[in-house]
């Protein structure tokens, strides 16, 4: 269970500094997000946006990007849990004096009926047994830790600067200032606390006062809680599912409804590599599959703000639909390197901006679509306006593109291709929108749209196939396999059993996958180095197996997948498949939708496995009963009662 705290252990650095990516847990307040180290290190913190520049970034350079750590002085060992169903994160420090707990929240909370975002990061650390010496580590390194970060000294803390930035930190008196940072010790003794918090945008520092912590800590919980209360799923898997939730929607920016991929860029996919990028901006495929998953588990507000704030970007604008924006709406800058920053464990060039922004992903269309599909089943809120800027736009935007080669949903950065992933959500764009448009009284629209989605299909089922492979492939009249493909049984694009597609399934676990876990593809995408397993692929596996009626399977697949978790349920994009090890940016978005979709499926699988279980063993015991009341009733025997109701022993059921 995610929730409940792991044993204590001490903290695990390389000899670089660099703590392993699955050692962080992960707060937020629907405008941004930060990782705390389980050794009590704030090591990234944009503020104030999940796109903004950094005031904390040693996760991608230990020397040159900045902390803010609170630990104890000594010796200790540490873990991490989560209060509850919250966002709020506690850091408990043993030692060999006494034991500490360390809570990290950024405040948001409902005031008169609208949410509050403070641009404020609070730390409450107290001691609950014997007596902890704690140093405090302050050392921001502003805009990425370019140009000069000066700290000021005033009488309630300091606060840093540069040409741009202004953040303080209000602290307990004792604080010492010096050029590179600021720091003090603390002691404290049972019951004793101590708060620090930070403050975007201000010069300003005030009392650090544990009581006015505490208050917005307390309506910090209480939001948190409440929303939590929206996850309507029930079964074996809540804890994961809650926790997922809460991921998805810490990821979500609140002015706007923007939801983004992870809060972190460059955190490779290959330690050492170059395949790192900003995932701070919000992707319409990501989003679109967070909306899937929360409206999966009866959470339907973020899916509607989403949906609004998509209409309100295209309502006055022929524009073609983006495969990203920014949190605010704008279009995503061009990429570049941060070249004074050296890379998690050394992996350059550390990215901001994604060149992927001007790349053509079809399969957008389709994914959009299908989940707005999705949320008018749910909760029947697609009006007219969401189907005339989005939906009908959007269908019509693959009519005239399908043919043309593009990136996929891998945005492979080489040449274009026919992929064969993107050729399905095309067909999935149409036939969603033709279903929409029926129901909603468009019927015109559907007459140019159903032509074509029978040639989609017809070509994926001929050219998608490979008959050396006995699978569908990555392209067009290709060979490689792509683990894409595993969505569609999902997709509801053909059924799982349907044979292309059980042995397709068959094909990527023989040749893509490693144990439990599954790598995207084996072809060449031109770019160095080898990357892990993409962990939400195998959650894909999982939904395919318990289609395929090996719930079982699914269930035992399903079960190591959440042993990959770290301490707190949180998974990054990829999973080093020799070393176990978490890789890529986090948390990410894809990989919790995966886990979401997975356990529903999984419950109704297995509802649906015990039912027929039941049919299959209610029909034998009758078969038995009519035989046994053909050769005449006897004591024990199955036969009709008074009513005519077939009587079973232990059940009672209409024969």
């Amino acid at each position: 269970m995610p929730e409940e705290p792991r044993p204590n252990e001490e903290p695990t650095v390389s000899a670089a500094g660099y703590k392993r990516i699955r050692d962080y847990g992960v707060v937020g307040n629907l405008h941004t997000g930060a990782l705390v180290g389980i050794d009590g290190s704030v090591d990234w913190y944009c503020v104030p946006r999940f796109d903004s520049p950094s005031v904390f970034a040693s996760i991608l350079d230990t020397r040159k990007g900045g902390k803010f750590q609170i630990a104890p002085t000594g010796r200790f060992s540490s873990h991490q849990n989560y209060r509850e169903e919250t966002n709020v994160l506690q850091t408990t420090f043993q030692t060999t004096t006494g034991r500490a707990v360390l809570t990290d929240f950024m405040p948001c909370f409902m005031e008169k009926g609208k949410l509050r975002v403070l641009d404020e990061f609070h730390r409450l650390v107290e001691c609950v047994s014997g007596e902890v010496m704690l140093r405090v580590t302050f050392q921001p390194r502003l805009n990425y830790s370019r140009g000069k970060t000066v700290l000021v000294k005033t009488s309630r803390g300091c606060y840093a600067k540069n040409a741009k930035h202004l953040l303080s930190l209000s602290s307990p008196s004792g604080l010492q200032v010096r050029r590179e940072g600021a720091g003090q010790r603390i002691r404290l003794e049972e019951g004793r606390r101590a708060s620090f918090f930070v403050e975007y945008g201000t010069a300003r520092t005030k009392p650090a006062s544990p009581y006015r912590t505490s208050t917005k800590l307390s309506k910090t919980l209480q939001y948190w809680k409440n929303w939590a209360r929206h996850v309507k799923y029930e079964g074996p898997y809540r804890s994961h599912v809650v926790r997922s939730c809460l991921v998805l929607k810490l990821l979500q920016y609140a002015p706007t409804g923007a939801i983004v991929a992870a809060i972190t860029t460059s955190l490779p996919e290959c330690l050492g590599g170059t395949r790192n990028w900003d995932y701070r901006y919000s992707w319409v495929r990501d989003a679109a599959f967070s909306i899937w998953a929360l409206t999966s588990v009866g959470v339907t507000g973020e899916a509607l703000d989403y949906a609004r704030w998509l209409v309100s970007l295209h309502k006055y604008s022929n524009e073609r639909m983006q495969i990203m924006r920014t949190v605010t709406g704008d279009k995503v800058g061009p990429e570049y390197s941060l070249d004074h920053l050296e890379g998690y464990e050394g992996s350059r060039p550390v990215r901001l901006g994604n060149s992927a922004h001007a790349q053509l992903q079809l399969d957008i269309h389709g994914v959009l679509i299908d989940s707005l599909f999705f949320l008018h089943r749910v909760s029947g809120n697609t009006t007219k306006q969401v189907y005339e800027t989005l939906v009908r736009p959007s269908a019509d935007q693959v009519i005239e593109a399908w043919r043309k080669p593009d990136s996929g949903i891998w945005e492979m950065r080489g040449e274009r291709k026919l992929f064969v992933e993107s050729r399905m959500w095309c067909y999935i764009a149409l036939d969603r929108a033709a279903k929409l448009a029926r129901e909603l009284g468009y019927h015109e629209d559907c007459s140019r749209w159903d032509p074509i989605k029978r040639r989609i299909k017809s070509e994926i089922l001929t050219r998608g196939w490979s008959a050396r492979k006995r699978a569908f492939t990555m392209t067009f009249d290709g060979d490689d396999l792509d683990a894409a493909n595993l969505l569609m049984p999902l997709a509801k694009f053909l059924p799982a059993k349907h044979p292309k597609v059980e042995s397709t399934i068959r094909r990527i676990m023989e040749e893509l996958g490693s144990g439990d876990l599954v790598r995207r593809y084996s072809a060449n995408d031109g770019l160095p180095g080898r990357e892990g397993a993409f962990t939400v692929c195998s959650f894909w596996l999982v939904d395919c197996l318990a289609r395929l009626g090996r719930v079982e399977d699914a269930e035992r697949l399903m079960s190591q997948l959440l042993g990959r978790g770290n301490h707190l349920g949180l998974y990054s994009e990829e999973i080093d498949t020799e070393t176990g090890e978490a890789l890529g940016n986090f948390p990410q978005a894809y990989t919790h939708m995966g886990l979401i979709n997975a356990a529903v499926r999984l419950k109704y699988a297995r509802q649906r496995s015990s039912s027929k279980r039941y049919v299959s063993a209610l029909s034998r015991e009758v078969k038995g009963a009519r035989k046994v009341s053909a050769a005449g009733d006897q004591p024990g025997s199955f036969g009709p009662g008074k009513d005519g109701i077939m009587q079973v022993p232990g059940r009672v059921g209409v024969g």
